[in-house]
């Protein structure tokens, strides 16, 4: 029951934040005019880095070959993935921006090591390459971003000082988090550690899509289907790259589990914190990231028992 409500505390926080910010959007707007959001993406890494625990580090060679692969496709491959796909299906700007931002981004911290552990994989696998990819992601993410989003509209990346920002914003608090954990005596299961990354989560959704309320009045049928169409699949791309890519490996099936769901999912903190440093108008891009963020996590969730199968038949001739 427990686990039940904390899975679906941030989806159905998500959907309260989309509503409030919608019909009244004044309060989160004067939140975001006092530069509060930056403060709550500090705050959630801070969180992440304190509960991390890096005591099992699996060191085997093939694991680093596998940690290598899974980072080529999730960071260096999938924003390719969300530009091509953004291309052909016509997406304006805005919707571009938010489709390459969740595309280029890493894996989210929790939900992909979840999942996998529910499906049988490698748990600890996911949780390395998870934590791997996302402290490179701060390094990869500028230079994809300018790599693919040059000449998109008026968008314009400089890397350099994006770096920065997700240096500050991202890494710094997050090794933070990992030094706190050495001499604080709070437990890192805490129930109040455990909701409040998603809580911040839900607040810089709430404030971004407050500012631009006036956004979703005016947003077609058509151009939500075009947003779930992109994200899906995006997704479903990944997916089988990630799968493939385990046959060539040949990794037996609870690593290739691991794989294929840290490989193709991607994290919303991270998407927030990035569409916050650019410090461009966030609406449309939040909007596809938070739309983004439903789909794959309601998909997986039906992927995971699809998953399993393989195991359960393992164990049955066994």
């Amino acid at each position: 029951m427990v686990g039940r409500m904390k899975s679906s505390f941030l989806p159905v926080g998500l959907i309260v934040a989309f509503f409030v910010a919608w019909l009244v959007p004044d309060v989160g707007t004067q939140f975001k005019e006092w530069g509060l959001i930056p403060w709550i993406v500090v705050t959630i890494f801070l969180v992440n880095g304190y509960q991390t625990n890096l005591s099992e580090l699996p060191r085997s060679r093939h694991f680093v070959v596998t940690l290598l692969f899974t980072a080529l496709i999730a960071l260096l491959i999938s924003p390719l993935i969300g530009l091509g796909v953004a291309g052909l299906l016509g997406l304006g700007a805005g919707f571009t921006l938010g489709l390459v931002v969740k595309a280029t981004v890493p894996p989210t911290l929790s939900t992909c090591i979840v999942m996998t552990q529910l499906a049988g994989g490698y748990a600890t696998w996911a949780l390395i390459m998870t934590l791997a990819l996302n402290i490179i992601g701060i390094f990869t993410i500028p230079f994809m971003l300018d790599l693919t989003l040059d000449g998109v509209g008026e968008i314009n990346i400089d890397p350099l000082p994006l770096l920065q920002k997700l240096v500050l914003l991202v890494l710094i608090p997050f090794l933070a988090g990992l030094g706190l954990r050495r001499i604080a005596n709070v437990d890192p299961k805490h129930i109040v550690l455990q909701y409040l990354p998603s809580t911040c989560v839900i607040m810089a959704v709430w404030m971004a899509l407050s500012d631009s309320s006036e956004i979703f009045q005016s947003l077609s049928p058509t151009a939500l289907f075009s947003i779930a169409a992109a994200a899906l699949l995006v997704h479903v791309i990944l997916l089988a790259i990630c799968w493939l890519g385990s046959i060539a490996l040949k990794l037996e099936w609870k690593a290739a589990i691991a794989v294929i769901l840290t490989g193709s999912q991607k994290t919303l903190p991270v998407a927030v914190s990035v569409l916050t440093a650019l410090n461009l108008p966030m609406g449309e891009a939040l909007l596809v990231c938070v739309l983004f963020h439903f789909l794959v996590l309601f998909g997986d969730a039906l992927l995971v028992p699809y998953l399993k199968r393989p195991l359960a038949q393992q164990a049955t001739n066994e």
